[in-house]
């Protein structure tokens, strides 16, 4: 197995100090370490979860730990995947792959089964539900749509659609979904569980990934062949503006307090910083060759951007709109997803009845 390193430093420092460093918790912390007696002190940051890479050209799902960067597992999912989603608890991974869907437990890195229907063709785009309780399936072979029951990982429905369908996203509230058809250059959207479609709407150019803000409000389509980023009005569909992209948008991901956005921008290797309120570009942030997907964990402090390019994935400071690092994973990188730790993995605070308190939003 390939050494696996970790490049510490933003892209504003000057390319001939970077470092490339072995990847450990120490590596990464000791950069932030106080300094005693001319020597930093290594203090190992804590867990915030994991970090879900889909090898195309591998056909596996890498699981890290972050933000250490520790590889924990590398399980084989089936050939050539695609899209990447995990339930919100981070307990599961849905991967699509070219027969199916996969499905990963999380904490032990394994390969539990693989959702397939006599019916799959080109099986893309994947969305979940907030509850974690419904799957949407778009299979763009055949212009068709699933849905699947995630406490038993079986279809219970599926519609034809009038183009072949590319990415998929739930709502806010669990009852519609966003999904994206380059081919007619529009977005449908669809009633949940029944997959009634409601509406169709009219986009612009190669629509491709698409996410409904998570306070409802907004659904965000990345145009790839207008290099824009359209922001929907969420309750009835109607577009309210294009804000500029780079070059090639793929995804697209809203942060979780559902006010900025950020797309991967394949043509231009960067990752464009969007206030959503604001509808105003702020920030440009180079990363890796032909990003294709990009995530952001649970405070919404760092996102993560997979380079299928250059077989890395870069990490962004979001306070700073900078990379701070760079995690090598296995060849031509095509999609990434954020798990939280589980409930019980997270220690109890504050005496020995704090896990029964009431707890805040995430």
């Amino acid at each position: 197995m390939a050494r696996r390193a970790i490049s510490v430093g933003g892209r504003r420092a000057a390319g001939a100090f970077r470092r490339l460093l072995p990847v450990t918790a120490l590596a990464v912390a000791a950069l932030a370490a106080p300094v005693m007696g001319g020597a930093a002190l290594a203090v190992e940051l804590p867990s915030e979860g994991r970090l879900l890479v889909a090898s195309q050209a591998e056909g596996v799902v890498q699981i890290f730990d972050v933000p250490s960067a520790k590889l924990l597992a590398r399980v084989p999912v089936g050939d050539d995947p695609r899209d990447l989603v995990v339930t919100p608890d981070g307990r599961k991974a849905y991967v699509s792959v070219r027969d199916g869907v996969a499905v990963i437990q999380v904490g032990t890195g394994k390969k539990l089964r693989t959702i397939r229907a006599d019916n799959f063709k080109s099986v893309l785009g994947l969305g979940l539900s907030p509850d974690g309780r419904r799957l949407l399936i778009a299979s763009e072979g055949n212009r068709r749509l699933f849905l699947v029951d995630t406490a038993r990982d079986v279809i219970v429905s599926g519609i034809g659609m009038a183009a072949p369908p590319r990415r998929a996203a739930v709502g806010r509230s669990g009852k519609r979904a966003w999904i994206s058809t380059p081919a007619a250059g529009s977005v449908s959207l669809v009633r949940v569980p029944d997959l009634r479609v409601l509406r169709k709407v009219d986009v612009g150019s190669a629509p491709e990934g698409i996410v409904e803000t998570s306070n409802g409000r907004w659904a965000l389509v990345a145009l790839q062949g207008t290099d824009q980023v359209a922001i929907l009005n969420a309750d009835n569909g109607d577009v309210l503006a294009r804000l500029p992209a780079g070059r090639r948008p793929v995804s697209v991901v809203a942060t979780p307090d559902g006010w900025s956005a950020l797309t991967a921008n394949q043509g231009s290797a960067d990752v464009t910083v969007f206030d959503v309120l604001g509808r105003r570009v702020v920030g440009t942030v180079g990363v890796g060759a032909e990003p294709t997907d990009v995530t952001v964990n649970t405070r919404g402090s760092r996102a993560y951007v997979c380079n299928r390019g250059s077989g890395t994935v870069s990490v962004i400071a979001l306070a700073a709109h900078e990379v701070s690092g760079t995690i090598a994973v296995a060849a031509r990188p095509v999609a990434v997803g954020f798990a939280p730790l589980p409930v019980a993995a997270h220690p109890p605070r504050g005496g020995k009845d704090a896990a029964t308190r009431p707890k805040g939003g995430r």
